[in-house]
């Protein structure tokens, strides 16, 4: 978050750009220092090594790279990649155990056809693929992603996010009509001013 208001020229005057980019640095030892030596993170337990939160600090520290790209010097990103690899070898070797969630599983996806385009490393977007067709095959005819046992309208936007992401990096996997299903699936939990 703080990269994107960052690069998009929308913190306040008074905060102070270094101090913004000290902080995010932090976040990237702080991910380091919580990371397992198996690379995954932990959501609540001790030794969980959890799939999703593994991949959401993955996706969210890649997206700061792929942000900051023309803030960093080369030292510094390739840093932070170093930071990242690990969780990404993790997810791409592990799986979700808890059930089938979209959600999980879509920004798994994300986060390796992230790491793909900002490295070059084609095994990843292969699994990354591979994950993404598990996704697609239990869409439902409704347009929702499976979360546990049925649909869930918060989740489905998390992972319409995650998948809305792929699909702007790589438009070639096919995700645009299932994309447009799960808005328009989305769209009955819509008020008219927007909410959900």
């Amino acid at each position: 978050g703080l990269a994107r208001l960052l690069v998009n020229g929308l913190l306040p005057d008074y905060f102070d750009e270094a101090k913004i980019c000290g902080r995010i640095n932090a976040m990237f030892n702080g991910a380091e220092t919580l990371r397992r030596r198996d690379g995954s993170m932990e959501e609540a337990f001790p030794y969980e090594s959890s799939f999703c939160v593994t991949a959401l600090v993955a996706f969210d520290l890649l997206i700061a790279v792929e942000l900051l790209k023309g803030r960093l010097d080369k030292k510094t990103r390739e840093r932070y990649l170093a930071v990242i690899d690990p969780m990404i070898r993790h997810i791409q070797t592990t799986e979700e155990r808890h059930a089938f969630i979209s959600n999980h599983l879509a920004v798994a996806s994300a986060a390796l056809f992230k790491w793909n385009s900002l490295t070059g490393k084609k095994d990843v977007a292969e699994r990354g693929r591979k994950i993404l067709d598990q996704i697609l095959d239990h869409q439902s005819d409704e347009g929702w992603f499976l979360e546990y046992e049925g649909a869930d309208p918060g989740y489905q936007i998390l992972c319409t996010q995650f998948l809305a992401d792929i699909h702007r990096m790589r438009p070639d996997v096919g995700l645009r009509k299932p994309l447009e299903r799960s808005l328009q699936f989305l769209s009955y939990f819509a008020h008219p001013d927007g909410s959900f």
